[in-house]
């Protein structure tokens, strides 16, 4: 028999001792114990309410209300993006028929445990191991045009804002080098070179100038001269007259054959064979050649048996990781050797290469113990490297002192380090309480004529 119960401003589904809580609103969360529930059902219409819900509940820090059954109510018809982090629609009517796969959800969920002293991001994918394993799922991608990279994951996108799909992708592969998932292949990506956003404008441009005011235009072969030119060359009022011999052309692959293209300039009038490939970005306007696009793989995840092993492993493994993640790429005096030969490129090449400092204005750090400081410094690191391109360099000569070498990078291409900036402050607001936190980021355009001095 199916109860609806109202306790003061709570409504619940009650089925054979199992307790689901009715939810329209985010708020509706407060002031419950959410471990004693059974799974929420998302009880409105409005999108945006809903959303709220599920990634309220999807992003809980305990692990045990986070992986809850989270049903939508069959009567509202909510967007996709909300229903693929969730179970599915509920009738309330039929509440019966859902108990098994409640039961046989949270009898998975039951026997884990939030892990201590793992870094953000491996939380977050040990999270998202948990809920593969909970449901026995596929973690697969749906397309997504509000998505920076065109698609988003079921649960771990959850975690991330749009423009920190790179470090969500960061974290897939990882888990996939530790044989923590298998996957398989679905589909490319090319992101631009500085957003890593995906909206992009394929054009043909002009080698010499990079004008897309291009046209082209066949060749002509004419055969009794063997003479080529374009066909524009060969036009006249009443059809193709060869500029060579004076001939009349008449009937193709008889008189004459086209062999090729080729395009013309309007801007510089430059002739060209080939035309150069080019990709704006319409979010942030850079142009990127074709090099130079990111290419990320898309694809499906499924938990391996290691992957559940590691779950069930959460201490032995939190020792692991900590060992695992080193605090700066290189150690300063081979970054400085670096930096140095960077500037001698920069004397010939002329090329655009930055210099960036991070430092923290935190008191509070020094008064950490080795320990924390370690971990919080760890933290940090893993944070900054997952907004790096592979040619980039860290590097680190204190806890709060943070270098970054970024070859072939312009100061119009730095929305990543905003990122970074955001994502550092909260880390150390969330972990050192009381305190106004400020952290200072420091760009310089390395020159030919610059020295070590200018940067230490």
């Amino acid at each position: 028999m199916l109860n609806i119960l109202k306790k003061s401003d709570k409504r619940t589904l009650i089925h054979e001792g199992y307790e689901l809580l009715l939810l329209s609103h985010v708020n509706e969360l407060k002031g419950v114990d959410l471990e004693r529930l059974d799974g929420f059902v998302i009880d409105t219409a409005s999108e945006k309410e809903a959303y709220s819900i599920v990634k309220e509940v999807r992003t809980h820090q305990n692990i045990q209300v986070s992986l809850l059954p989270l049903f939508i109510n069959n009567m509202y018809s909510l967007s996709n993006e909300i229903m693929i982090n969730t179970d599915g629609t509920l009738d309330a009517v039929m509440l019966s028929s859902y108990i098994q796969r409640i039961i046989t959800i949270n009898k998975r969920i039951s026997t884990l445990k939030s892990p201590r002293n793992f870094t953000h991001e491996n939380l977050i994918q040990f999270k998202t191991l948990a809920f593969l394993y909970s449901r026995n799922l596929l973690l697969t991608p749906v397309s997504n045009r509000k998505s920076l990279i065109g698609y988003e994951y079921p649960f771990i996108s959850l975690f991330y804002k749009n423009n920190e799909a790179i470090s969500l992708l960061k974290n897939l592969e990882l888990a996939q080098k530790n044989n923590y998932v298998s996957f398989k292949l679905e589909d490319y990506v090319h992101l631009c070179k500085s957003c890593t956003s995906n909206y992009l404008n394929f054009r043909e441009c002009c080698p010499k100038c990079s004008s897309i005011d291009i046209i082209s235009n066949d060749m002509v072969h004419h055969f009794v001269c063997a003479h080529v030119a374009p066909e524009k060359d060969f036009k006249i009022d009443d059809g193709l007259e060869c500029p060579k011999c004076d001939k009349h052309l008449r009937h193709i692959g008889i008189d004459y054959d086209k062999p090729s293209s080729i395009y013309s300039c309007n801007s510089c009038s430059h002739e060209f064979q080939n035309a150069e490939m080019k990709a704006l970005c319409l979010d942030c306007s850079t142009e990127n050649t074709l090099n130079e696009l990111l290419e990320k793989t898309i694809g499906n995840y499924k938990i391996t048996e290691i992957g559940e092993q590691y779950l069930f492993k959460t201490k032995e493994n939190a020792t692991k990781q900590n060992d695992v993640v080193p605090i700066g790429s290189l150690n300063t005096n081979l970054f400085k050797l670096l930096l140095n030969q960077e500037i001698n490129r920069i004397k010939v090449t002329n090329g655009n290469s930055l210099f960036v400092k991070i430092h923290f204005q935190y008191e509070q750090l020094a008064l950490l113990n080795k320990d924390l400081k370690q971990d919080l410094t760890k933290e940090i690191s893993t944070i900054i490297k997952s907004y790096l391109n592979p040619s980039d360099v860290l590097s680190a000569n204190s806890y709060n002192n943070y270098f970054l070498l970024l070859p072939e990078t312009n100061e119009t291409e730095l929305k990543r380090l905003e990122n970074i900036q955001y994502n550092l402050t909260k880390l150390l607001t969330d972990n050192l309480e009381g305190t106004q936190q400020q952290i200072e980021i420091h760009t310089h355009k390395i020159l030919g004529t610059d020295s070590l001095t200018t940067f230490f």
